[in-house]
């Protein structure tokens, strides 16, 4: 599979998810609500995971898409891969939008305790109710990190 296909995919599940957010947006109904926001996260994980393969291609990694394992993989093979190490940062991070991200994916999809019951601080990311605003915040992340991301490799 090509890097321009795998970018494809990516932009892909980046435009579903901004489409099921401005539907949630524009519904009057709450379950409607709640259901899109949860297919928008989905989305977004999934191309978060897409973002994880354009650059195990990129640099000949395994294809993981566990960001601590690339992240071991670039230092064995001595190269820096900036977005891994940013990925690496940000998921160690629990007031970060990637670890938000990932919280709100688990609490949604694998019936985990979200991360708002665990860790709390003023400075998360919106939790529930709070019209899109999160799930609109981590999209508006992942793009831009997708974005640095080609630009950087496109250096490469």
């Amino acid at each position: 599979m090509s890097s321009a296909s795998l970018a494809s995919l990516t932009n892909q599940k980046l435009d579903t998810a901004r489409r099921f957010i401005k539907q949630s947006q524009d519904s009057d109904e709450a379950w409607l609500k709640v259901g899109l926001e949860s297919s928008a996260l989905f989305q977004l994980r999934s191309a978060l995971n897409g973002l994880l393969k354009e650059v195990s291609l990129t640099y000949s990694l395994s294809g993981s898409l566990d960001v601590d394992v690339l992240f071991a993989e670039t230092e064995k093979k001595q190269i820096i891969v900036p977005v891994l190490a940013e990925l690496a940062e940000l998921f160690s991070r629990k007031d970060s939008w990637c670890f938000q991200l990932q919280q709100a994916y688990l609490a949604q999809f694998e019936c985990k305790i979200a991360a708002s019951s665990v860790v709390q601080s003023d400075n998360l990311i919106g939790r529930g109710s709070d019209a899109g605003a999160s799930v609109s915040f981590y999209l508006a992340k992942l793009v831009e990190l997708v974005l640095r991301f080609r630009e950087e490799s496109s250096e490469y």
